[in-house]
């Protein structure tokens, strides 16, 4: 990021637009004139897809537009993710929002802590022990009771990121 906090590159700007999308999945929604910023930091940045530019450009009588015009940013930019809804059966969809959220762990776009918390918070405590979730339940148990003797962060979240990619294996895409 820049000194004045817009996205110096494509790259960062394509990180706050995923920042933005990881709540957005699970019903926290920003308001929409945050997503039509967004949008125009991701242009001036040299980000392009079709759905941006409508998107940075809406009017304020047109804000109603903006939720569906970023989902549609997110497909264009390869996200990945259909809203948890979209699966019809409530706990499918929450597998397979705890499975986006391991893949982006995974792939370096959510950090560790981040996504092991969003896994916990939204998915594992509503549900109690499942054999899906083990891999991430287990690694966040395993370093709670670390606090006479801490483990070096780096450590943790090289164990997070591995518990993430157990979690992809055991939740089908």
């Amino acid at each position: 990021m820049t000194t004045s906090g817009a996205p110096g590159t494509a790259a960062e700007a394509v990180r706050e637009l995923r920042a933005i999308a990881h709540e957005w999945v699970d019903g926290r929604y920003a308001e929409p004139q945050s997503l039509i910023q967004a949008a125009l930091r991701a242009l001036v940045a040299g980000v392009d897809t079709p759905s941006l530019w409508p998107l940075a450009w809406l009017l304020s009588g047109e804000e109603d537009q903006a939720p569906g015009l970023f989902d549609r940013v997110m497909d264009e930019l390869g996200f990945g993710l259909r809203p948890p809804e979209e699966y019809g059966d409530y706990w499918q969809g929450r597998l397979a929002l705890a499975r986006w959220w391991a893949a982006e762990i995974v792939g370096g776009w959510l950090d560790p802590y981040e996504g092991a918390g969003l896994i916990i918070e939204n998915v594992a405590e509503a549900y109690g022990p499942c054999e899906e979730l083990a891999p991430m339940v287990d690694a966040v148990a395993a370093y709670l009771g670390h606090v006479e003797s801490p483990v070096p962060a780096e450590e943790i979240a090289a164990h997070l990121t591995r518990a993430a990619g157990e979690l992809l294996a055991r939740i089908p895409s």
